[in-house]
């Protein structure tokens, strides 16, 4: 008999008042954020596939199943009353041993509610105790998420030329946690 065992992790668990990160979301209703669970992973899968930088990028379905699938990365599924609405793909040591921000996708109908920021927040919140430093990657084309990104703390500090599509870089962002 297999189990499935979910491990849940909310970011508003209590009734004391959200911190000040949580706080300034667009949103009425608490973001849940849980690893993914198998289907759950083919829904990201799909996502990202019918999503922007992906589409641009010429990210397969099949490639992006195996990344939401593959035991190295650590996949999470944020809800919204009880509604898969976005998810986010975290590499523990992806970047000189430290955690890497693989993916963040929200579904274009939760776009704009601070699902985005949750995900992000959820990521440094889970990673600061035991790493100083947080790391991602922008495509050059997506001026939008490295708008978001910057507006987080992150900055920028490398740039891989030509590195998935030709004419366009990859822009590696940082930020420390503590």
């Amino acid at each position: 008999m297999i189990v499935d065992i979910l491990l849940v992790l909310c970011v508003n668990l209590s009734d004391e008042p959200d911190p000040p990160e949580v706080k300034n979301m667009r949103r009425s209703e608490p973001l849940d954020i849980q690893n993914a669970t198998l289907d759950e992973r083919n829904w990201a899968a799909h996502l990202i596939a019918a999503s922007e930088p992906w589409i641009t990028l010429k990210t397969s379905l099949e490639q992006c199943l195996a990344i939401c699938s593959d035991p190295g990365y650590m996949t999470y599924i944020a809800h919204l009353s009880g509604q898969p609405c976005g998810a986010i793909i975290l590499h523990p040591r992806g970047l000189a041993s430290s955690p890497y921000i693989k993916t963040v996708v929200v579904a274009e109908a939760y776009r704009n509610r601070g699902v985005g920021e949750g995900m992000i927040t959820f990521a440094e919140n889970h990673f600061r105790e035991n790493s100083k430093h947080l790391f991602l990657c922008v495509s050059s084309f997506n001026k939008k998420a490295q708008t978001f990104y910057e507006r987080l703390g992150f900055l920028p500090v490398g740039e891989f030329k030509d590195y998935v599509i030709e004419g366009e870089s990859e822009l590696l962002l940082y930020k420390r946690l503590r």
